[in-house]
């Protein structure tokens, strides 16, 4: 039996000037994404104090939209001729080191302070364990051979202080209380029980027994 439909002919492979521009667009809006995550790095760093966790997360936000761009940008940049590609990923590389020296240092500066805070605010503990989920990540770059050599070690040895000042501040903090009906995994890993206990299910209404305000009719109410 023939097949109801023909075979699709292979797709075309990508045209790399078409693959370029496409690159060479994402590569505007990470540098536009990097000129923002400046802007918040200052002001993060400028007003710890009131308000400053929130501050703090608007910048690690912009953060990561940036890296997720940048891998994009790399999958592009990788099926680009090595002619094409070299100068744009010479220049990835230039900026995606910009960014991770601007966050640590953002991070010092801002736990460096914040962990001294004489009051921290509500949902401090449940913050800063995702944050520092977020600064591992970051943390995980370092280990690229791009980052080899002194200044590697320095952002390395950086990054740990920072996840200390984390991890403490955490500590000066409990977890919120858990209002649901069900345990929960906090942050770091720790299963939270619930204040309230689990509703009891409902007893099972036994079979033949009629619904509570229903009459029950038997064959003679459609006898005339």
């Amino acid at each position: 039996m023939p097949p109801l439909r023909p075979p699709r002919p292979p797709a075309a492979p990508p045209n790399p000037a078409v693959l370029q521009r496409e690159a060479a667009r994402l590569m505007l809006r990470l540098d536009e994404l990097w000129k923002k995550s400046q802007t918040l790095a200052e002001t993060a760093r400028s007003r710890v104090s009131i308000g400053g966790l929130t501050r703090y997360r608007r910048f690690t936000r912009k953060v990561r939209d940036f890296f997720s761009l940048a891998a994009t940008v790399e999958e592009r940049l990788d099926a680009l001729p090595p002619d094409l590609a070299d100068q744009m990923l010479l220049a990835l590389d230039r900026m995606h080191a910009r960014m991770v020296l601007l966050f640590v240092e953002t991070s010092a500066a801002f736990f460096s302070v914040f962990a001294r805070a004489r009051y921290l605010p509500l949902g401090t503990y449940e913050i800063c364990g995702l944050e520092l989920r977020g600064l591992m990540a970051i943390r995980a770059f370092l280990d690229d051979p791009r980052y080899d050599g002194e200044r590697g070690q320095a952002l390395r040895d950086e990054t740990d202080r920072i996840a200390q000042l984390m991890r403490t501040t955490m500590e000066r903090m409990p977890p919120l209380p858990d209002f649901g009906d069900q345990p929960s995994v906090g942050p770091r890993g720790a299963v939270n029980k619930p204040l309230k206990a689990p509703r009891p299910a409902p007893p099972a209404a036994p079979a033949g027994d009629s619904v509570p305000g229903v009459r029950q009719m038997s064959p003679d109410d459609f006898r005339e």
